[in-house]
């Protein structure tokens, strides 16, 4: 099979591989916010309060929140590896490779972490003979030999197929997708505390800790803050999709617009902040002035988040009873 390239384009990986993986199946109209939405990539939030590490973004159970969020999609998945940073045995390698090779033989590649960089990309193609993967990330697409999958920079392994398209109605689409939203949001996914990240609401006072101690990584800050706020755009942007959809009651669409309207204030102060502290040099963020600006901004997003949040709680409960 040959390779696809995707646009738009979001700074979110994992987001990205999935969209682009979908592109090959029966539900390939499906827009990036969409898939950014009912996967609740567009509303994660992953912060080390140490120092804003820029793992953030990834330091989260993929082994559930990836086949969940595609479940809101109406696609089955099967994975092998963890984010364990550990290198696969000759057994686990030898299993994804037969994973992986069997969704690329009926035409839909595989979403593989750390292919070329510590990132989520796509496996869309393999030789035998040559003992090699075609793959593509962020960084670079090009030949990945066998023994290199899951012994990257990182050193762990973890490969995701989609194997089934399954039927789905909207209304559980959302619920499933407002579920694992409200669960990120409170804080009750995450299963690890090393490093400490954290997640959701928690995660803006997280951030702010950093800026308070002086003790941010420009380089990991400035990649967070792209990130969180590349993502809150589509959460706008899915937010508004539901509003213009007739399929839903109209209960569920004005609570989709007045949460909207938060999650634009808490992204344009996320979007200040991005500014302030580019990606990739990062500014100086441990200065005092800009230390105490990013602090502000923080707290405005914060607060038109949790806003914003409560109207998705109410829009569940609507679409629960």
């Amino acid at each position: 099979m040959t390779k696809q390239d995707v646009r738009p384009m979001t700074c979110t990986s994992a987001a990205q591989s999935m969209f682009a993986a979908i592109q090959y199946t029966d539900k390939k109209d499906l827009s990036l916010a969409e898939v950014m939405g009912f996967t609740s990539h567009a509303f994660r939030i992953n912060i080390n309060a140490e120092n804003v590490d820029v793992a953030g973004p990834t330091g989260y159970e993929w082994r559930d929140i990836f086949p969940e969020g595609l479940r809101n999609l109406g696609f089955q998945t099967a994975y092998r590896g963890a984010p364990n940073f550990t290198p696969p045995t000759p057994n686990e390698l030898s299993e994804a490779i037969e994973l992986v090779q069997k969704s690329i033989d009926r035409g839909v590649p595989a979403i593989a972490w750390d292919l070329f960089i510590p990132e989520f990309g796509l496996l869309y193609g393999y030789d035998d003979d040559k003992q090699i993967l075609m793959a593509k990330d962020f960084e670079k697409e090009g030949e990945l030999d066998y023994e290199k999958l899951g012994r990257g920079q990182i050193g762990e392994l973890f490969v995701l197929t989609i194997e089934d398209s399954i039927p789905i109605d909207k209304t559980s689409s959302l619920k499933g997708a407002l579920e694992m939203i409200l669960n990120h949001a409170h804080k009750r996914q995450h299963k690890h505390e090393k490093p400490p990240y954290q997640n959701g609401l928690a995660g803006y006072d997280a951030w702010i800790q950093a800026f308070s101690n002086r003790s941010v990584d420009p380089f990991g800050n400035a990649y967070n803050t792209l990130v969180v706020s590349d993502a809150r755009r589509y959460a706008v942007d899915f937010l508004s999709g539901i509003v213009e959809d007739v399929q839903y009651e109209e209960t569920v669409r004005h609570l989709a617009s007045r949460s909207a309207a938060h999650y634009k204030k808490g992204k344009d102060s996320l979007e200040k902040l991005a500014g302030k502290f580019p990606f990739p040099d990062g500014g100086s963020p441990n200065e005092g002035v800009e230390a105490e600006l990013a602090i502000q901004l923080l707290s405005e997003a914060k607060q038109a988040e949790q806003q914003g949040v409560e109207l998705l709680e109410e829009m569940y409960d609507r679409l629960k009873n």
